[in-house]
Order: structure tokens, then C-alpha cells, then sequence
């Protein structure tokens, strides 16, 4: 069986982190990191049964990049280790 392995990317404004999977446009968010990958596997979970049960999953992978992938294809999600949050002070003297 094959593995097709999606990398969410994260990021973190004031208020709220973002984790994304910019290739297929899925979007979780939430007040914390933990509430944002919860929030994005849920959307993705969702986007996967929606795609599984009209037969387009491997139309939607393959149009964002994905090639191969059919049934029997494994899709695993992972999300990196965030960097380390800047005070505004040190990104002020950075600029």
C-alpha cells in the first residue's frame, strides 16, 4: 500500500493559530495549536468522505499534485514542530 504524506504548514497571528494544507486549500483554525490541528483534521476527514463518496478523491489529490493515489492509497497527515514565537521587539530589530 502506498502512503501519500500531506504537511500542514502553521501559523500564528495575535489571536489565533491557522494550520493549512495550501495544496488541497483545507483551513483549521483555532485560540491555540492543538485546537487548530484538531480543527484541520476534522476539515480534512470531512473533505475526504465528501471526495471518497462521489469517487473524486483521486481527481482532487492528483489536480493539487497528488499522483497515484487511488482506494487503496494511505493518506497521512503530519504537522511540523511550529517555530519558536518571536517577541515583537526582536522582529522590529530584525526589520
Amino acid at each position: 500500500m502506498d502512503t501519500v504524506v500531506l504537511t500542514a504548514k502553521i501559523d500564528r497571528d495575535e489571536a489565533r493559530y491557522l494550520a493549512r494544507i495550501e495544496d488541497l486549500g483545507l483551513e483549521g483554525e483555532g485560540e491555540s495549536l492543538e485546537a487548530a490541528q484538531d480543527d484541520l483534521i476534522q476539515i480534512m476527514r470531512a473533505w475526504i468522505e465528501a471526495h471518497d463518496g462521489s469517487d473524486t478523491l483521486g481527481d482532487a489529490l492528483a489536480a493539487a499534485g497528488y499522483l497515484g493515489v487511488d482506494e487503496e492509497t494511505e493518506l497521512q497527515l503530519e504537522f511540523p514542530e511550529p517555530d519558536p514565537p518571536q517577541d515583537r521587539e526582536q522582529l522590529a530589530q530584525e526589520s
